[in-house]
């Protein structure tokens, strides 16, 4: 092999070795925005301490002179200012050792006229026994966390096959051919990204189709294991609709488990 090959491959091992670990953001809350001009608006409440912010627009791009932080110790930081185009989202470092939050003062206003919204999602990495002990968990985190859902949990299912969705639309896929299998539920993973699917349907032996719960319509982050309870005692599966797609990439495969 020639030097020069050696040296560029050494400078990939490096680069990959040096690159920080993904993180793992959960859905917090939501703030709007109208397209008449740029106004503030407050959103609070955190359960705990936290690693990083995630911002994504939905609806239409987001431009913000400022959005400013609030911390528990009483100081209060600029953490973002700039545009957030539709369907993209940035990562929002926390300064110093800062990872208690109180408020977050947006400046903002949606660039179009459609009204906008940015999604606010947190990194809460070795925080998260401290959200558990936060006074509002029963009522409001334990319902916004899919932490019981994390990776591994797909111990004791069966995999029956997987699908690829690609762009930003929903994609309409099926798994047919199930011939009235009896199954007790049903679960998806994300294998290389995050999802959102807008319905998920069952077709039973007897005629009957369902729409199935999955996840409150809320993201499903990659790696994690989203169950789905069959309605009733209908049980004997003759297919199953899924309406997805990908979340921040193009593609992602959704696995399908099923356990008898």
């Amino acid at each position: 092999m020639r030097k020069s090959s050696i040296l560029a491959l050494t400078a990939v091992l490096a680069v990959g070795v040096s690159l920080p670990a993904l993180a793992a953001w959960d859905r917090i809350g939501t703030v709007d925005f109208d397209w008449r001009g740029s106004h503030e608006t407050q959103w609070g409440n955190f359960g705990g301490r936290i690693e990083s912010l995630n911002f994504r627009a939905e609806g239409n791009g987001v431009q913000c002179r400022r959005v400013r932080a609030t911390f528990g110790n009483g100081d209060r930081r600029r953490i973002f200012d700039g545009y957030i185009g539709e369907g993209r989202s940035v990562d929002v470092d926390l300064p110093g050792d800062n990872r208690r939050l109180n408020r977050l003062d947006f400046d903002c206003r949606s660039d179009g006229h459609h009204d906008a919204r940015i999604i606010i999602s947190a990194d809460i990495g070795r925080y998260r026994d401290e959200w558990r002990h936060s006074p509002d968990w029963e009522q409001r985190w334990s319902r916004v966390f899919n932490w019981d859902n994390d990776r591994n949990d797909d111990r004791g299912w069966i995999r029956i096959g997987s699908e690829s969705f690609e762009g930003r639309h929903d994609q309409e896929m099926a798994y047919p051919g199930w011939a009235g299998r009896h199954v007790q539920s049903l679960a998806l993973k994300p294998l290389n990204g995050d999802a959102r699917c807008r319905r998920v349907s069952a077709t039973f032996e007897n005629g009957h189709m369902r729409d199935l719960n999955i996840n409150g319509g809320e993201y499903l982050r990659q790696g994690g294991f989203y169950r789905l309870d069959l309605p009733g005692d209908e049980r004997n599966v003759t297919s199953i609709n899924l309406s997805c797609r990908a979340v921040g990439d193009y593609q992602v495969t959704i696995e399908l488990y099923t356990q008898k």
